[in-house]
């Protein structure tokens, strides 16, 4: 067999090897998921329940427990340190090489410590911890089944892309995220995993849970075209607290960082916040998902609205910038239901379009906050159930990123990951790995020869594919657009490597 046809055989048992892979993956980032999610559920019900009639002998027990509660997060964070938070971040550190998660400790605290946190009230998501759960079982089966590096990475995105299609029954956005968010880049080799994983999950939730949409209220009516004026207002308010909220998240977890009190104490405190608000309205605590479905079947006066999303903005940067273990997804679809509540209410008399406005306030401040309009744009039309609503939810989305892109307002899943891998001497050195590239039309290096180019790290391209044909380039090799590269390098040096290639922004 000659070296052409040693490299085809070799990149057709991959393809192979990672449609297998994506499904296996799905199955278990799926299984796992869906447990997270119903156990959630069933902590919120339970939680409920105890803020039904509050006396002082219970308030006091109840903050004593939660006190406990945070004492036990924070042994679970000192077991595994790369669990707090949303774990989207070091989902990315492991892909690009600056992190090395344990899979054990960490699924044990990501699912303990979320469902702790759950119980005690914060104001968490379940969809960060779904995607790092996802990709850390990814990560372990990918050592069971001893896959290469290269093929390691592909499963991890696999899994975290299953994790969120499970949580919110959104299988597109699902892939959508781990390609755009976690690994940006769409080559073929990530999109094939991502789809089947997700498609698999997807079919585990319904499997499970019942085949609905992640929200049980439908638009039942379509809004005109002439009305395209109310999802550009909803887009402008998103665009401005969705900066708000990157920017006091951030903010918060600056300040917090330099309080002299244990990690347990301040996730301590933020339950105490929590239960505070939880005496008065028990709807506000946890994710969002019992208020979002409250507020579909009953509007709320515009000061009650504005309180609830004031309230809420608060219990989120409390909640996240303790460390403990939960997501801001699912909080921030809650303030965009809220915040398109409330403009229903100030644009338009009547129950008609309310559904719509909700929906509309969600893809605004979700896309503000990721500046991911593609991503919001398809992940809350999964959620809605419908694709017929893409012209009013694509206008309030790609509104709310300009007006994001005007304040200044980086993505809030880069700027925390940048805040949490930005030491380079805690870099792991995994060694040498394989990584393919993708070279974009637009890249500045296309037709340039390979000698001239300023490669950082001096990586080894170990072969082209040009349309149907493999080779070994040299130095007088010249880069055109649609190449795809195999590239021999260290994995600590992938990030600036997909940098330069053109795969980040």
């Amino acid at each position: 067999m000659d070296t052409h046809d040693s490299a085809n055989y070799s990149l057709r048992k991959l393809r192979i090897d990672l449609v297998f892979g994506g499904a296996v993956v799905g199955l278990a980032s799926g299984l796992i998921s869906v447990l997270y999610r119903y156990t959630l559920g069933r902590l919120d019900d339970l939680r409920n329940i105890l803020y039904g009639s509050v006396t002082l002998p219970r308030a006091l027990l109840m903050l004593a427990g939660f006190f406990v509660l945070a004492y036990l997060m924070h042994l679970l964070l000192t077991w595994a340190p790369l669990s707090g938070g949303s774990g989207i971040p070091q989902i990315r550190g492991e892909l690009l090489g600056k992190a090395d998660i344990e899979p054990v400790p960490t699924l044990v605290s990501k699912f303990l410590g979320g469902a702790m946190g759950a119980f005690s009230g914060l104001t968490l998501g379940r969809e960060g911890p779904s995607i790092q759960l996802g990709g850390t079982l990814a990560k372990m089966i990918s050592k069971l089944f001893r896959a290469s590096e290269m093929e390691r990475r592909y499963l991890i995105t696999a899994g975290a892309s299953a994790g969120l299609a499970a949580a919110f029954n959104a299988p597109l956005a699902g892939a959508l995220f781990a390609l755009e968010e976690l690994h940006k880049s769409f080559s073929h080799f990530f999109v094939v995993p991502c789809v089947v994983a997700s498609v698999v999950a997807n079919f585990i939730s319904f499997s499970f849970l019942g085949m609905e949409p992640a929200f049980s209220f439908p638009m039942t009516e379509m809004l005109p075209v002439r009305m395209i004026w109310a999802p550009i207002i909803i887009g402008i308010f998103g665009g401005i607290f969705g900066s708000l909220f990157n920017k006091g998240l951030l903010f918060g977890g600056r300040q917090i960082k330099k309080l002299p009190l244990p990690r347990y104490v301040v996730i301590f405190l933020a339950m105490a916040i929590a239960f505070a608000v939880g005496i008065h309205s028990p709807l506000l605590l946890g994710g969002g998902h019992g208020l979002i479905e409250q507020l579909a079947k009953m509007p709320f006066a515009p000061k009650t609205l504005l309180l609830f999303f004031a309230i809420r903005l608060v219990l989120v940067w409390t909640g996240y910038d303790s460390g403990a273990q939960g997501g801001i997804f699912l909080p921030v679809l809650t303030l965009g239901a809220l915040l398109g509540a409330f403009c229903h209410g100030f644009l338009i008399q009547g129950d008609m379009y309310y559904a719509n406005f909700l929906y509309l306030g969600m893809a605004a401040i979700l896309s503000s906050v990721v500046q991911a309009p593609l991503l919001s744009i398809l992940l809350v039309s999964e959620m809605s159930g419908t694709m017929l609503q893409m012209i009013s939810i694509t206008a309030a989305a790609m509104v709310a990123y300009l007006v994001a892109q005007l304040f200044n307002n980086g993505p809030i899943y880069e700027s925390l990951y940048d805040n949490m891998f930005s030491n380079e001497d805690e870099i792991v050195d995994h060694g040498y790995t394989m990584q393919y590239f993708f070279v974009p039309g637009d890249a500045d290096y296309v037709g340039i020869p390979l000698e001239k180019l300023k490669i950082p790290h001096h990586p080894l391209i170990a072969s082209i594919k040009r349309e149907d044909i493999t080779f070994t380039p040299n130095k007088d090799t010249i880069l055109l657009e649609g190449d795809e590269l195999l590239v021999l390098c260290k994995e600590q040096h992938l990030e600036s490597l997909s940098t330069f290639f053109g795969d980040v922004e």
